[in-house]
Protein backbone atom coordinates (compact mmCIF):
# COMPACT_ATOMS: atom_id res chain seq x y z
CA UNK A 1 0.00 0.00 0.00
CA UNK A 2 2.69 2.37 1.30
CA UNK A 3 3.98 1.66 -2.62
CA UNK A 4 1.08 2.41 -4.30
CA UNK A 5 0.44 5.78 -2.14
CA UNK A 6 3.58 6.87 -3.47
CA UNK A 7 2.97 6.57 -7.45
CA UNK A 8 -0.87 7.45 -7.21
CA UNK A 9 0.95 11.01 -5.84
CA UNK A 10 3.45 11.13 -8.64
CA UNK A 11 0.39 10.70 -10.97
CA UNK A 12 -1.48 13.10 -9.41
CA UNK A 13 1.37 15.17 -9.06
CA UNK A 14 1.73 14.94 -13.11
CA UNK A 15 -1.51 15.46 -13.59
CA UNK A 16 -2.13 19.05 -11.62
CA UNK A 17 1.67 20.25 -12.96
CA UNK A 18 -0.58 21.96 -16.24
CA UNK A 19 -3.22 23.53 -13.65
CA UNK A 20 -0.93 24.79 -11.33
CA UNK A 21 1.15 26.49 -13.86
CA UNK A 22 -2.04 28.32 -15.23
CA UNK A 23 -3.11 29.13 -11.73
CA UNK A 24 -0.35 30.87 -10.56
CA UNK A 25 -1.12 33.69 -12.90
CA UNK A 26 -4.04 34.95 -11.26
CA UNK A 27 -4.90 37.78 -13.19
CA UNK A 28 -4.90 35.24 -16.54
CA UNK A 29 -7.49 36.40 -18.94
CA UNK A 30 -7.44 36.42 -22.43
CA UNK A 31 -3.65 37.39 -22.77
CA UNK A 32 -1.18 34.18 -22.28
CA UNK A 33 1.32 35.88 -24.18
CA UNK A 34 4.34 36.66 -22.22
CA UNK A 35 4.09 40.68 -21.18
CA UNK A 36 7.52 42.72 -22.98
CA UNK A 37 8.05 45.49 -20.82
CA UNK A 38 6.87 48.55 -21.76
CA UNK A 39 8.17 52.06 -20.47
CA UNK A 40 5.88 55.25 -21.39
CA UNK A 41 9.43 57.48 -22.22
CA UNK A 42 8.70 61.62 -21.79
CA UNK A 43 10.73 63.81 -23.50
CA UNK A 44 13.55 65.48 -22.26
CA UNK A 45 14.69 69.17 -22.61
CA UNK A 46 17.42 67.99 -25.41
CA UNK A 47 14.49 66.17 -27.22
CA UNK A 48 11.64 68.47 -26.52
CA UNK A 49 10.51 68.55 -30.31
CA UNK A 50 9.73 64.61 -30.33
CA UNK A 51 7.00 63.87 -28.90
CA UNK A 52 5.86 61.74 -26.38
CA UNK A 53 3.38 59.35 -28.91
CA UNK A 54 6.73 59.92 -31.20
CA UNK A 55 9.16 58.58 -28.99
CA UNK A 56 6.74 55.65 -27.46
CA UNK A 57 6.06 54.60 -31.20
CA UNK A 58 10.15 54.54 -31.99
CA UNK A 59 11.03 52.85 -28.94
CA UNK A 60 8.37 50.06 -29.62
CA UNK A 61 9.89 49.69 -33.33
CA UNK A 62 13.16 49.65 -31.90
CA UNK A 63 13.38 53.21 -34.69
CA UNK A 64 13.20 50.55 -37.66
CA UNK A 65 10.66 51.04 -40.39
CA UNK A 66 8.11 48.66 -41.16
CA UNK A 67 4.84 47.10 -40.28
CA UNK A 68 4.67 46.55 -36.04
CA UNK A 69 1.20 44.97 -35.03
CA UNK A 70 -0.23 45.76 -31.14
CA UNK A 71 -1.76 42.77 -30.80
CA UNK A 72 -2.60 39.65 -28.34
CA UNK A 73 -2.28 35.98 -30.30
CA UNK A 74 -5.64 35.13 -28.43
CA UNK A 75 -7.59 37.89 -29.57
CA UNK A 76 -10.56 37.28 -31.93
CA UNK A 77 -9.75 40.85 -33.92
CA UNK A 78 -6.11 40.44 -33.99
CA UNK A 79 -6.49 37.15 -35.64
CA UNK A 80 -8.32 38.79 -38.45
CA UNK A 81 -5.68 41.23 -38.88
CA UNK A 82 -2.49 38.13 -38.70
CA UNK A 83 -3.94 36.16 -40.83
CA UNK A 84 -4.58 39.29 -43.32
CA UNK A 85 -0.69 40.00 -43.09
CA UNK A 86 0.26 36.27 -44.04
CA UNK A 87 -2.12 36.19 -46.91
CA UNK A 88 -0.34 39.37 -48.46
CA UNK A 89 2.77 38.12 -47.81
CA UNK A 90 3.96 41.20 -45.48
CA UNK A 91 6.55 40.90 -43.41
CA UNK A 92 5.70 42.47 -39.64
CA UNK A 93 6.56 42.65 -36.19
CA UNK A 94 4.55 42.09 -32.91
CA UNK A 95 4.17 43.63 -29.77
CA UNK A 96 1.91 41.46 -27.33
CA UNK A 97 -0.08 43.82 -25.07
CA UNK A 98 -1.71 41.72 -22.13
CA UNK A 99 -5.59 42.36 -22.16
CA UNK A 100 -5.81 42.30 -18.25
CA UNK A 101 -5.04 46.11 -18.51
CA UNK A 102 -1.92 46.53 -20.42
CA UNK A 103 -4.16 47.89 -22.71
CA UNK A 104 -4.87 50.64 -20.47
CA UNK A 105 -1.79 52.12 -19.43
CA UNK A 106 -1.11 55.62 -20.23
CA UNK A 107 2.14 54.38 -22.52
CA UNK A 108 -0.52 52.40 -24.91
CA UNK A 109 -4.06 55.16 -24.50
CA UNK A 110 -1.58 57.04 -26.61
CA UNK A 111 -1.54 54.95 -29.34
CA UNK A 112 -5.01 53.82 -29.34
CA UNK A 113 -7.38 55.95 -27.12
CA UNK A 114 -9.60 53.19 -27.18
CA UNK A 115 -7.70 50.75 -25.43
CA UNK A 116 -8.33 48.32 -28.11
CA UNK A 117 -6.07 45.48 -30.00
CA UNK A 118 -5.20 45.08 -32.67
CA UNK A 119 -3.33 48.84 -33.57
CA UNK A 120 -1.04 48.71 -36.78
CA UNK A 121 2.16 51.07 -36.93
CA UNK A 122 3.29 52.12 -40.29
CA UNK A 123 6.17 54.29 -39.46
CA UNK A 124 4.78 57.52 -38.41
CA UNK A 125 0.93 56.17 -38.88
CA UNK A 126 -1.11 54.87 -36.65
CA UNK A 127 -4.25 52.40 -37.68
CA UNK A 128 -6.78 51.30 -34.69
CA UNK A 129 -9.61 48.74 -35.79
CA UNK A 130 -9.24 45.22 -37.61
CA UNK A 131 -11.38 46.38 -40.60
CA UNK A 132 -9.63 49.60 -40.99
CA UNK A 133 -6.37 48.14 -40.60
CA UNK A 134 -7.04 44.95 -43.80
CA UNK A 135 -8.11 48.14 -45.95
CA UNK A 136 -5.01 50.23 -44.77
CA UNK A 137 -3.06 46.94 -46.44
CA UNK A 138 -5.21 46.38 -49.29
CA UNK A 139 -4.90 49.86 -50.27
CA UNK A 140 -1.49 50.20 -49.40
CA UNK A 141 -0.18 47.11 -50.34
CA UNK A 142 -1.05 45.10 -52.98
CA UNK A 143 1.22 44.77 -56.19
CA UNK A 144 4.21 42.01 -56.36
CA UNK A 145 4.00 39.44 -54.29
CA UNK A 146 1.55 40.73 -52.00
CA UNK A 147 -1.48 39.45 -53.49
CA UNK A 148 -4.56 41.27 -53.15
CA UNK A 149 -7.59 40.42 -50.85
CA UNK A 150 -10.06 41.50 -53.09
CA UNK A 151 -9.89 40.77 -56.51
CA UNK A 152 -10.21 43.66 -59.31
CA UNK A 153 -9.90 41.58 -62.65
CA UNK A 154 -13.04 39.47 -61.48
CA UNK A 155 -15.35 41.77 -62.03
CA UNK A 156 -18.36 44.56 -60.11
CA UNK A 157 -20.89 41.37 -58.91
CA UNK A 158 -17.76 39.50 -57.18
CA UNK A 159 -16.95 42.70 -55.37
CA UNK A 160 -20.10 42.91 -54.39
CA UNK A 161 -20.74 39.68 -52.79
CA UNK A 162 -17.08 40.30 -50.98
CA UNK A 163 -18.12 43.56 -49.46
CA UNK A 164 -21.66 42.14 -48.55
CA UNK A 165 -20.61 38.87 -47.16
CA UNK A 166 -17.65 41.18 -45.26
CA UNK A 167 -20.24 43.54 -43.81
CA UNK A 168 -22.95 40.33 -43.29
CA UNK A 169 -19.89 37.79 -41.42
CA UNK A 170 -18.55 40.98 -39.27
CA UNK A 171 -22.12 41.87 -37.71
CA UNK A 172 -21.01 38.82 -35.33
CA UNK A 173 -18.85 39.62 -32.47
CA UNK A 174 -16.70 36.69 -31.39
CA UNK A 175 -15.66 37.98 -28.02
CA UNK A 176 -19.72 38.20 -27.27
CA UNK A 177 -19.99 34.38 -28.05
CA UNK A 178 -17.00 33.38 -26.16
CA UNK A 179 -18.26 35.00 -22.84
CA UNK A 180 -21.86 34.39 -23.79
CA UNK A 181 -21.14 30.35 -23.78
CA UNK A 182 -18.82 30.29 -20.80
CA UNK A 183 -22.12 31.78 -19.09
CA UNK A 184 -24.57 29.41 -20.72
CA UNK A 185 -22.33 26.03 -20.78
CA UNK A 186 -25.01 23.96 -21.94
CA UNK A 187 -24.93 25.58 -25.32
CA UNK A 188 -21.31 24.76 -26.05
CA UNK A 189 -21.62 20.78 -26.07
CA UNK A 190 -18.55 20.48 -27.89
CA UNK A 191 -15.34 19.80 -26.78
CA UNK A 192 -13.00 23.43 -25.88
CA UNK A 193 -9.68 23.71 -27.30
CA UNK A 194 -6.91 25.63 -26.34
CA UNK A 195 -6.63 28.75 -25.52
CA UNK A 196 -10.51 27.97 -23.32
CA UNK A 197 -9.42 25.23 -21.13
CA UNK A 198 -11.68 24.72 -17.73
CA UNK A 199 -9.47 27.25 -15.45
CA UNK A 200 -9.16 29.76 -18.30
CA UNK A 201 -13.09 30.05 -19.01
CA UNK A 202 -13.67 30.66 -15.56
CA UNK A 203 -10.87 33.29 -15.53
CA UNK A 204 -12.53 35.22 -18.58
CA UNK A 205 -16.06 34.64 -16.73
CA UNK A 206 -14.81 36.74 -13.84
CA UNK A 207 -12.54 39.26 -15.53
CA UNK A 208 -16.04 40.06 -17.92
CA UNK A 209 -18.13 40.11 -14.35
CA UNK A 210 -15.29 42.77 -13.01
CA UNK A 211 -14.70 44.52 -16.54
CA UNK A 212 -16.86 47.53 -15.60
CA UNK A 213 -15.48 48.10 -12.00
CA UNK A 214 -11.73 47.98 -13.48
CA UNK A 215 -12.56 50.22 -16.29
CA UNK A 216 -14.09 52.99 -13.68
CA UNK A 217 -10.39 52.62 -11.75
CA UNK A 218 -8.48 52.70 -14.88
CA UNK A 219 -10.94 55.94 -15.54
CA UNK A 220 -9.45 57.32 -12.46
CA UNK A 221 -5.82 56.30 -12.88
CA UNK A 222 -6.24 58.27 -16.87
CA UNK A 223 -7.49 61.05 -16.50
CA UNK A 224 -7.22 62.16 -20.18
CA UNK A 225 -9.15 58.81 -21.12
CA UNK A 226 -11.56 59.39 -18.30
CA UNK A 227 -14.77 60.59 -20.39
CA UNK A 228 -14.15 57.29 -22.86
CA UNK A 229 -13.21 54.40 -20.05
CA UNK A 230 -16.37 55.37 -18.23
CA UNK A 231 -18.32 55.04 -21.16
CA UNK A 232 -17.14 51.74 -21.76
CA UNK A 233 -17.69 50.67 -18.51
CA UNK A 234 -21.38 51.38 -18.82
CA UNK A 235 -21.68 49.67 -22.26
CA UNK A 236 -20.04 46.54 -20.63
CA UNK A 237 -22.78 46.19 -17.89
CA UNK A 238 -25.34 46.47 -20.57
CA UNK A 239 -23.43 44.15 -22.63
CA UNK A 240 -23.37 41.65 -19.67
CA UNK A 241 -26.67 42.27 -18.49
CA UNK A 242 -28.00 41.28 -21.98
CA UNK A 243 -25.57 38.13 -21.64
CA UNK A 244 -26.76 36.48 -18.34
CA UNK A 245 -30.26 36.35 -20.20
CA UNK A 246 -29.95 33.38 -21.57
CA UNK A 247 -33.17 33.81 -23.83
CA UNK A 248 -31.30 36.84 -24.79
CA UNK A 249 -27.97 35.37 -25.85
CA UNK A 250 -30.11 32.71 -27.50
CA UNK A 251 -31.35 35.63 -29.70
CA UNK A 252 -28.10 36.90 -30.86
CA UNK A 253 -26.84 33.00 -31.23
CA UNK A 254 -29.79 32.84 -33.68
CA UNK A 255 -28.91 35.80 -35.57
CA UNK A 256 -25.24 33.99 -35.94
CA UNK A 257 -27.53 31.51 -37.62
CA UNK A 258 -29.02 33.40 -39.86
CA UNK A 259 -25.90 34.61 -41.32
CA UNK A 260 -24.05 31.26 -41.65
CA UNK A 261 -27.45 29.70 -42.90
CA UNK A 262 -26.60 32.71 -45.95
CA UNK A 263 -22.70 31.31 -45.94
CA UNK A 264 -24.27 27.86 -46.33
CA UNK A 265 -26.59 28.36 -49.00
CA UNK A 266 -23.64 30.65 -51.20
CA UNK A 267 -20.97 27.13 -50.24
CA UNK A 268 -23.73 25.17 -51.52
CA UNK A 269 -23.88 26.87 -55.10
CA UNK A 270 -20.04 26.10 -55.53
CA UNK A 271 -20.60 22.68 -58.40
CA UNK A 272 -19.56 22.78 -61.83
CA UNK A 273 -15.97 23.19 -61.54
CA UNK A 274 -16.54 25.72 -58.68
CA UNK A 275 -15.70 22.92 -56.09
CA UNK A 276 -12.48 24.64 -55.26
CA UNK A 277 -13.54 27.85 -54.38
CA UNK A 278 -13.92 29.82 -51.26
CA UNK A 279 -16.57 32.09 -50.09
CA UNK A 280 -17.00 34.38 -52.93
CA UNK A 281 -14.51 33.32 -55.52
CA UNK A 282 -11.82 31.11 -56.69
CA UNK A 283 -9.66 33.60 -54.75
CA UNK A 284 -9.21 33.78 -50.95
CA UNK A 285 -10.70 36.90 -49.82
CA UNK A 286 -11.79 39.16 -47.31
CA UNK A 287 -14.92 37.86 -46.31
CA UNK A 288 -12.63 34.31 -46.06
CA UNK A 289 -10.47 35.58 -42.84
CA UNK A 290 -13.49 36.56 -41.59
CA UNK A 291 -15.49 33.22 -41.49
CA UNK A 292 -12.03 31.68 -41.09
CA UNK A 293 -11.60 33.59 -37.88
CA UNK A 294 -15.42 33.11 -36.67
CA UNK A 295 -15.58 29.48 -37.34
CA UNK A 296 -12.23 29.16 -35.16
CA UNK A 297 -13.70 30.79 -32.32
CA UNK A 298 -16.89 28.89 -32.75
CA UNK A 299 -14.98 25.45 -32.61
CA UNK A 300 -12.16 26.28 -29.46
CA UNK A 301 -15.66 27.58 -27.47
CA UNK A 302 -17.12 24.29 -28.07
CA UNK A 303 -20.60 25.68 -30.00
CA UNK A 304 -19.49 23.64 -33.34
CA UNK A 305 -22.82 21.54 -32.50
CA UNK A 306 -24.90 23.94 -32.08
CA UNK A 307 -24.01 25.55 -35.65
CA UNK A 308 -22.40 23.05 -38.01
CA UNK A 309 -21.85 19.64 -36.94
CA UNK A 310 -23.96 16.60 -37.29
CA UNK A 311 -25.46 17.26 -41.28
CA UNK A 312 -26.08 20.56 -39.88
CA UNK A 313 -24.47 22.89 -41.80
CA UNK A 314 -22.26 20.01 -43.79
CA UNK A 315 -20.72 22.82 -46.57
CA UNK A 316 -19.54 25.02 -43.63
CA UNK A 317 -17.72 22.07 -41.76
CA UNK A 318 -16.08 21.39 -44.90
CA UNK A 319 -14.79 24.52 -45.53
CA UNK A 320 -13.47 24.88 -41.89
CA UNK A 321 -11.87 21.42 -42.65
CA UNK A 322 -10.42 22.55 -45.56
CA UNK A 323 -9.26 26.25 -44.44
CA UNK A 324 -7.34 24.54 -42.03
CA UNK A 325 -4.60 23.10 -44.27
CA UNK A 326 -4.48 26.73 -45.58
CA UNK A 327 -0.54 27.93 -44.39
CA UNK A 328 -1.76 31.63 -43.07
CA UNK A 329 -4.12 29.91 -40.60
CA UNK A 330 -1.51 27.90 -39.31
CA UNK A 331 0.65 30.54 -38.88
CA UNK A 332 -2.19 32.53 -37.32
CA UNK A 333 -3.14 29.90 -34.89
CA UNK A 334 -1.40 29.56 -31.80
CA UNK A 335 -1.25 26.03 -30.73
CA UNK A 336 -0.79 23.87 -27.65
CA UNK A 337 2.98 24.16 -27.68
CA UNK A 338 2.59 28.18 -27.78
CA UNK A 339 0.85 28.02 -24.59
CA UNK A 340 2.97 25.90 -23.15
CA UNK A 341 6.23 27.78 -24.27
CA UNK A 342 4.97 31.43 -23.06
CA UNK A 343 3.68 29.64 -19.48
CA UNK A 344 6.71 28.34 -19.44
CA UNK A 345 8.81 31.60 -20.06
CA UNK A 346 6.21 33.66 -17.32
CA UNK A 347 6.24 31.29 -14.95
CA UNK A 348 10.38 29.91 -15.16
CA UNK A 349 11.06 29.67 -10.99
CA UNK A 350 7.67 27.78 -10.77
CA UNK A 351 8.10 25.09 -13.09
CA UNK A 352 12.32 24.94 -11.83
CA UNK A 353 10.60 24.48 -8.53
CA UNK A 354 7.73 21.88 -9.31
CA UNK A 355 10.56 20.02 -11.11
CA UNK A 356 12.92 19.76 -8.72
CA UNK A 357 10.35 18.65 -6.26
CA UNK A 358 8.85 16.04 -8.90
CA UNK A 359 12.30 14.82 -9.16
CA UNK A 360 12.98 14.28 -5.50
CA UNK A 361 9.43 12.83 -5.37
CA UNK A 362 10.51 9.77 -8.16
CA UNK A 363 14.45 9.59 -6.65
CA UNK A 364 12.21 8.66 -2.88
CA UNK A 365 9.61 5.91 -5.11
CA UNK A 366 12.42 5.00 -6.91
CA UNK A 367 14.39 4.34 -4.27
CA UNK A 368 11.48 2.41 -2.31
CA UNK A 369 10.73 -0.08 -5.25
CA UNK A 370 14.47 -0.43 -5.29
CA UNK A 371 14.73 -1.48 -1.52
CA UNK A 372 11.29 -4.00 -1.80
CA UNK A 373 13.04 -5.77 -4.92
CA UNK A 374 16.49 -6.15 -3.14
CA UNK A 375 14.20 -7.88 -0.28
CA UNK A 376 12.94 -10.80 -2.22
Amino acid sequence: MRYRSIFQALEHIKRSLPLILLLRKPDLSFSFAVKQQADCVGGSEKDSEITPLEQTMADNNGGKNGLLLYYNQFSFYSQKVVMALYEKNLPFETRDIELTGEQYKPWFLQINPKGEVPVLQDTGKIIPDSSRIIDYLEDNFSNGDTPRLIPIDQGPEVRQKINHFRDLIDTINGNVLTIGSMIHPELATGSKKVPFIAPVRKQLVNADKNSADNLRKYAQENPDAKEMLLEKAENQEKKREKLLNKDEFLKICQQAEKVLDEVEAELSQHTNGKQNWWLCSDKFTIPDISLTILLLRINQIGMEPFFWTDGKRPNIEKYFNRVQERDSYKKTVPGTFSLIKTIFKNQAPLILGVSIAAAIALIVGGWFVVRKIMRK
